[in-house]
């Protein structure tokens, strides 16, 4: 492969740490069997192996009960296991300014098949939920919805106080942008709901994901079938994590993510890092001509998001790849609603997301590489 600064991972994270690909391998050498679907060694291996993962994300996360952190194919299909499964008609819901579409594209169904009401939460010119607004919206809406991080602009909500604020409304905590990133623990910040992937934050690989589920909230399953318990009956189980898991899980995936927990409890949160360089990133743009970011500035940030007036962002991120090696994404990092509410409809940004194995060294090559690109246009 040649030389490239890789900023996309808001996206999906590269590279993955080693202990993703050699707990993938052994899995496939040596966990041949499906687990829960017999009574042999090797199928019990299988499944320590799920018990094993689910119980470090429970920790990970602050969830009293592993049985509780259900394995999905990503962020997408939780969200769309809390949405479709917590829901009922005529149902009201609120959401941040910030979401992804894969909290906006279902709520947008559920709005036209079940008569569901959406809100958007009062918030900053960033974004960041006004919590001194939410007094008095208690109880006014069955379910909250909010983007941890948001993956156009990088701020970060805060959850505990918006949580505080609601004391008696379920939340539902789309972590895709901060699992692994920044502290989370459900059970101190009363988030009765999180979805997560594996492939951004956790380091892990691509098509596995995980919801947690509070025991207290009823949460119909978003699919049905084979479980390997209670197998005499045509009734989905009616227990975690069995009801929510119908089907084989991908199991090989579910052990990268094994091994990417095992190099976070190590090296610890990725937090840290990645603020300082998009800080860093944040602060060499704010000195080139031209340049408007959307991103906050006050150090924490998660990515850096930016146009350049006069370029389309597709033309940005292309010129960045062809001439400097730097690879990013442009365009509505598919938000529409947060660029809506940032004034960046309807071209989008260029968004520079730095991760695991990034370097100061990037960063300013990064900044460098824009500021030729700005240079050369105007």
């Amino acid at each position: 492969m040649p030389d490239i600064i890789y900023l996309d991972h808001a996206a999906t994270s590269w590279p993955k740490p080693p202990d993703v690909e050699a707990h993938m391998l052994r899995c496939l050498r040596e966990l041949f069997a499906n687990a829960g679907r017999s009574a042999h060694h090797a199928a019990l291996e299988s499944a320590r192996l799920l018990f094993g993962v689910r119980t470090r994300l429970a920790t990970l996360f602050g969830a009293p009960n592993p049985a509780h952190v259900v394995f999905t194919r990503g962020a997408t299909e939780s969200i769309n296991l809390v949405l479709k499964g917590f829901l009922r008609q005529g149902d009201r819901v609120a959401v941040s300014p910030l979401e992804h579409n894969a909290v906006m594209r279902p709520l947008a169904r559920l709005t036209r098949e079940h008569g569901i009401v959406v809100d958007t939460l009062p918030a900053d010119p960033l974004g960041r939920v006004d919590v001194g607004s939410l007094a008095g919206l208690d109880g006014r809406y069955r379910l909250v919805v909010v983007a941890h991080g948001s993956n156009v602009n990088g701020l970060v909500q805060d959850i505990g106080a918006i949580a505080r604020a609601l004391p008696t409304t379920p939340i539902l905590l789309d972590a895709a942008q901060t699992a692994g990133v920044v502290p989370i623990n459900v059970a101190v910040d009363r988030i009765a709901f999180l979805a997560c992937s594996a492939h951004k934050g956790l380091l892990g690989p691509t098509g596995v994901g995980a919801c947690v589920l509070s025991p207290d909230l009823d949460v119909a399953p978003l699919i049905e079938g084979g479980t390997g318990s209670q197998s005499e009956s045509t009734d989905q189980p009616d227990f975690a994590p069995d009801r929510y898991e119908a089907g084989t899980l991908n199991l090989h995936g579910i052990a990268g993510l094994g091994g990417s927990l095992a190099h976070i409890e190590r090296h610890g949160l990725l937090g840290d890092t990645k603020r300082r360089l998009t800080t860093r990133l944040l602060d060499g743009l704010a000195d080139i001509p031209g340049i408007r970011t959307v991103s906050p500035t006050d150090g924490t940030a998660l990515v850096a998001s930016f146009t350049l007036a006069g370029t389309p962002p597709d033309r940005v991120a292309l010129a960045l790849e062809r001439h400097h090696g730097v690879l990013c994404r442009p365009g509505l990092h598919c938000a529409p609603a947060a660029h809506r509410h940032l004034g960046t409809l309807p071209q989008g940004t260029v968004r520079l997301s730095p991760g695991f194995g990034n370097s100061e060294a990037d960063v300013d090559h990064a900044v460098r590489a824009v500021h030729a690109i700005a240079t050369t246009q105007h």
